[in-house]
């Protein structure tokens, strides 16, 4: 603040040194000029003349500035109010502070004289008067808008910056995770196990292979989502490997498994996250109870048009501590969602008593 305030004086102070260097020269010039007609005129009959002329310069940029928004109509009347009010103070001046000093410009009977330089003197210093203030109301705005264009280009910059940023420590952040996802396994080398355990087991039980096929169906599709650019598919994808899923665990929990699984709506033209709906079954399959018949896990997608819902809800088992590893799936979702369908999806975790539920709502 300090340092504003001087600045602000520094600028007052050059700009009235400007103003009295412009007064000096003109006022030298104007007695120079005098004398070629007086050479006795003194200096001081000079400044004296020159006095309310300058009076008028300044009251007329001032009464210029109050309304300066009306414009033309504003500049006409502010010629005619400053010019009666200087009209009437250089007549008190010039007939009755003059001669006190013992300068007579004009005499009593010399009123037409005084008038027409009256007249000429206010017509000229109001333009000079007019020209400075438009000619300094130009420059201002001109530095306004300037310094406004510089503000908007330095924010949108910033902006674009942070966006820029933002999106590539996303991208990175992912990358890092697929890589991470990645190195833990070697996913072709388990797909091609599981193909040939699945010619190995078709000798034995059609429906132990049929399962590991759709094992290895859905680590086909696991390793093609990692590919996705547009973190994008279909809906009729992602519920076929889910069907998937929900067949490999039947046959693990054989007659004891209780699952309610239903689908309402057209399925065609709607888009998730790769394994979006998976990552939740599993998480239920893993943590979950399947062996209450009050208490079944229940799977709900219901499409509409422009929407896409899904709902689970599992009863929690007794004996099982939910880790980490379910929050790092569901943060793994967040993040997907935030790239594919920012602000566009609700998502909503929650568990209650013994029951755990999960809300997702995605938006075409």
């Amino acid at each position: 603040m300090p340092n504003s305030s001087l600045l602000i004086n520094k600028k007052a102070t050059k700009l009235l040194g400007w103003h009295f260097l412009a007064w000096l020269l003109y006022t030298i010039f104007l007695h120079i000029a005098a004398m070629l007609t007086k050479p006795d005129i003194s200096i001081i009959n000079t400044l004296l003349y020159l006095l309310p002329f300058c009076f008028t310069f300044y009251i007329s940029i001032y009464v210029l500035g109050i309304n300066k928004k009306k414009g033309v109509a504003w500049t006409i009347a502010s010629f005619f109010i400053v010019f009666i009010f200087m009209a009437s103070l250089g007549y008190f001046y010039v007939y009755f502070i003059l001669p006190e000093f013992g300068i007579v410009v004009y005499t009593s009977k010399q009123f037409k004289p005084f008038i027409q330089e009256a007249v000429l003197g206010y017509v000229r210093f109001f333009s000079f008067a007019m020209l400075y203030f438009y000619i300094r109301e130009s420059i201002r705005k001109e530095k306004n808008l300037r310094l406004l264009q510089q503000e908007k280009s330095q924010r949108e910059l910033e902006n674009e910056r942070l966006k820029q940023q933002e999106l590539k420590a996303q991208q990175e952040k992912l990358q890092y995770e697929y890589a991470f996802l990645r190195s833990q396994i070697n996913p072709h080398f388990l797909h091609n196990t599981l193909n040939t355990f699945f010619s190995q087991a078709m000798q034995y039980s059609p429906e132990f292979a049929d399962n590991i096929l759709k094992l290895a169906s859905i680590m086909r599709y696991s390793m093609e989502a990692l590919e996705f650019d547009s973190g994008k598919v279909s809906v009729q994808k992602e519920l076929t490997h889910l069907q998937n899923l929900i067949d490999i665990h039947n046959l693990r929990f054989g007659e004891r498994k209780m699952i309610v699984y239903e689908i309402e709506g057209n399925i065609n033209g709607h888009m998730v996250p790769p394994l979006s709906f998976i990552t939740i079954v599993e998480n239920a399959f893993k943590y979950g109870d399947l062996t209450d018949p009050n208490c079944p896990m229940t799977i709900k997608v219901g499409l509409t048009p422009g929407e896409v819902s899904f709902y689970c809800s599992n009863k929690i088992k007794k004996s099982s501590v939910q880790i980490s590893s379910s929050n790092i799936g569901i943060s793994n979702l967040s993040k997907r969602l935030d790239v594919a369908f920012s602000n566009r999806y609700k998502m909503n975790a929650e568990k209650k008593g013994e029951m755990y539920f999960f809300y997702l709502t995605i938006k075409a």
